[in-house]
């Protein structure tokens, strides 16, 4: 008998905070191809959202300026913010189309696309694909108290320095493995 008041009072929690998490709309985030003059993508940049920078009504729709990279590629985007949000979807259009939520109304990754370097696809690219300059596209961003919602966006893109530096250390670990089983005859 008690298990399963527990398992009631659980139920009712989890059905209670999902109903305050639904009393607004849901920002969407997204990334998209653009051709304005872009910047070198840093890795990491947050982005102050405010009444002055987007388009505000009950809640804002921003878009940032245009990024490039020069090497490698990206695969996902993790979109912190510092104000509670709706729950997260993928903006119409994205080209990185999986959303998924890391912790409710503040964190989300988004993902299921790739950014690569060199000049914008004329023919044959696929909808998930981005070649050459990108913008991020929020949607329905709930500003705080203070007016303003800062979003830190940040991607996994190693350095060619790292990945040198992880590929040197590996063959050097494999080297001493192969030392450690030889058997002198």
């Amino acid at each position: 008998m008690k298990s399963l008041r527990w398992f009631l009072i659980v139920m009712i929690l989890g059905l209670s905070s999902s109903a305050t998490m639904a009393d607004g709309i849901d920002p969407a985030l997204g990334v998209k191809g653009t051709d304005p003059v872009p910047t070198l993508w840093p890795g990491s940049v947050t982005f102050t959202i405010n009444s002055d920078d987007a388009s505000c009504d009950t809640t804002c729709n921003f878009t940032s300026g245009a990024f490039f990279i020069n090497t490698g590629t990206i695969t996902n985007f993790d979109f912190k913010f510092d104000t509670a949000q709706g729950a997260f979807t993928a903006l119409e259009g994205s080209a990185f189309p999986v959303v998924m939520t890391i912790v409710p109304g503040f964190e989300a990754l988004l993902s299921g696309g790739t950014i690569f370097p060199g000049s914008p696809c004329i023919e044959g690219c696929a909808s998930n694909e981005i070649l050459g300059d990108f913008v991020f596209e929020m949607d329905g961003v709930t500003l705080g108290r203070n007016g303003e919602t800062n979003v830190t966006v940040t991607s996994n893109v190693p350095e060619p320095a790292s990945m040198f530096l992880m590929l040197t250390g590996l063959g050097a670990m494999g080297l001493r493995r192969l030392r450690r089983n030889k058997v002198p005859s």
